[in-house]
């Protein structure tokens, strides 16, 4: 499956997980988007933090494992930093949407960045924020 990607997006932990999953067909779908090549995904230390929690408990990793890993995704993903300018923006993005604060970081460093669209299975698909950012489920079958 090819995935045509916008000139700059984001994706969620979600996403990068999957890379690493039992689950093959949503695998797929994610290193057609992820290991595309130009343009990078953007992603913040926030996916990273969430990716390493859900590959030491969930899919109970050694931190070797977990490293080699991580390495792979450095060197297919731009990772950006949370900062006080992101945790504001998030702050105003929970209050005017009703998102959870942590779904409202994702989408605030995404806004940040001036990323088009937010690849994430667990937000809203075709959502529009603040006009400037789609979120899109790159696992959603078509309908």
């Amino acid at each position: 499956m090819t995935v045509e990607a916008p000139a700059r997006f984001a994706v969620d932990s979600n996403v990068i997980a999957y890379l690493f999953s039992g689950d093959a067909a949503k695998a797929h779908r994610a290193e057609a988007l992820v290991v595309q090549g130009a343009p990078m995904p953007v992603i913040s230390t926030q996916v990273m933090n969430e990716v390493t929690l859900v590959m030491s408990r969930k899919m109970g990793l050694s931190w070797s494992e977990i490293n080699v890993l991580l390495g792979d995704v450095e060197e297919f993903c731009e990772i950006v930093p949370l900062t006080l300018e992101v945790h504001k923006e998030a702050r105003r993005i929970a209050e005017h949407y009703g998102f959870r604060f942590y779904d409202s970081c994702i989408i605030a460093f995404a806004l940040l960045e001036d990323c088009e669209v937010l690849y994430s299975e667990d937000m809203q698909h075709g959502q529009v924020i603040f006009d400037r950012l789609t979120v899109v489920n790159p696992f959603r079958s078509p309908s």
